[in-house]
């Protein structure tokens, strides 16, 4: 479609397109202004529109009028500015790349940039073309009806070092979504992104992959900011809130590309919440390549469970035990000293050499350690998987976070069971 262009101005600018359809209901040209910047969309559009011109009259002289497009695939030759004493003309071209401008009879044009308290429009025409450029609309050059939208709100990127944020709309109605779009330059990667609005609030993001994240507009200002860092040439991870430079960064990529542990949402690992017993099963379980299995017979295991296969796998070969009265309890907290039971059965069940042990008498509550698990941990101390959570302490009935979970998961899968 780019070859259109040429064309498309001289036709446009010229006035001499032909008439080649009916036009159906006006169209309507909605803006929203938040002081700086006016958010246009037109409404009631004809259908497969694959160009456009439109013309905008301010009501103030504006000579430095920039016009941005928002509408994907699409080619924006031109933004010409004219003013005539207290008024501005502005006009605009849109090319379709491939395809069609719209897919249905709304199009959100973009933004105008006319500077800070600069008129608004109060006239607006539009041409719209076919393929073959020929009008859509009877008459050629059609009068738009114009419709001052609900407030709209700013989302502006802070200045970043080493890449650059894409902000699309860069103005939005509140419930509207906006796009984000991290660019590292060469070598660096995505730290972190976060969004507050002007109140100082945070704002939820939700990675949508190829880095890009959404939010729902509040009815507030947004702004973003973005942290870069040197890269290893690695895929960035989906996850915000975990940073190459946290102490378990290489771990938490290690487990998520294996497929053994995934975020808590498409944006969050969280790395500091508990995991539970049912978890660890399944992880193991994903491990082992998930083999099919029956159910168990542990009370409270639900056949729908998402680890319901895996508890029966790992009930079968020893590696775990339910408690005396029938059940498993796969949603209590996994404690470190139940996570090296169970790894210590796996690398058994797996015919790991399990014989190594190491001396814990220099924590000072090793004596807390319950009778079926003093081995496990002392293997597991020794193959450097679970150390003191401090130099005399081991805290061996203490939660397990996500984070020590992946960094010992990690560890278990390369130099345990990958030996």
């Amino acid at each position: 479609m780019k070859r259109m262009i040429t064309g498309l101005l001289a036709l446009c600018l010229l006035w001499t397109l032909p008439v080649t359809a009916a036009a159906k209901s006006a169209p309507v040209l909605t803006y929203q202004d938040d002081g700086e910047s006016i958010l246009l969309t037109l409404e009631n559009l004809t259908d497969k529109v694959y160009a456009l011109q439109a013309e905008f009259v301010l009501d103030s002289a504006c000579p430095g009028a920039v016009f941005s497009s928002d509408v994907k695939g699409a080619y924006s030759p031109d933004c010409h500015v004219e003013v005539r004493g207290k008024e501005t003309t502005v006009t605009i071209y849109l090319c379709a790349e491939d395809g069609v401008l719209n897919d249905g009879n709304t199009l959100r044009l973009g933004v105008l940039e006319p500077g800070v308290r600069c008129g608004m429009p109060n006239q607006a025409s539009l041409i719209l073309l076919d393929r073959n450029l020929e009008t859509l609309d009877s008459g050629g050059k059609v009068s738009v009806a114009l419709d001052e939208g609900r407030e709209t709100h700013r989302v502006r990127a802070l200045a970043a070092e080493h890449g650059e944020v894409e902000v699309s709309p860069v103005s939005a109605k509140e419930g509207e979504t906006v796009t984000v779009t991290v660019v590292p330059d060469a070598g660096y990667v995505l730290d972190r992104l976060t969004a507050k609005d002007s109140r100082g609030r945070a704002v939820s993001l939700t990675g949508t992959g190829s880095r890009r994240y959404t939010f729902t507009m509040p009815a507030w200002d947004v702004e973003l900011e973005a942290r870069f860092v040197p890269g290893n040439g690695e895929t960035p991870l989906p996850f915000t809130d975990v940073s190459p430079t946290d102490w378990c960064y290489d771990a938490v990529r290690y487990v998520y590309e294996a497929g053994l542990m995934n975020g808590t949402t498409t944006t969050t690992f969280t790395m500091n919440t508990t995991t539970t017993r049912g978890m660890i099963v399944a992880i193991l379980y994903r491990l082992e390549g998930s083999p099919a299995f029956g159910l168990s017979n542990f009370t409270d295991v639900l056949p729908t469970a998402y680890y319901a296969s895996a508890v029966a796998w790992g009930a079968a070969n020893g590696i775990l035990n339910g408690y005396t009265d029938g059940t498993f309890r796969p949603n209590n907290p996994i404690t470190r000293e139940q996570m090296a039971a169970f790894l210590y059965r796996y690398a058994a069940y797996k015919g790991r050499d399990v014989s190594a042990r190491a001396d814990l008498n220099h924590y000072t509550d090793a004596a807390q350690i319950a009778n079926y698990a003093v081995e496990p941990i002392q293997w597991a101390n020794a193959q450097g998987l679970i150390n003191g959570t401090s130099t005399t302490t081991l805290s061996p009935a203490g939660n397990a976070t996500r984070a020590q979970v992946a960094v010992i998961l990690s560890r278990f899968a390369q130099n345990v069971v990958g030996s």
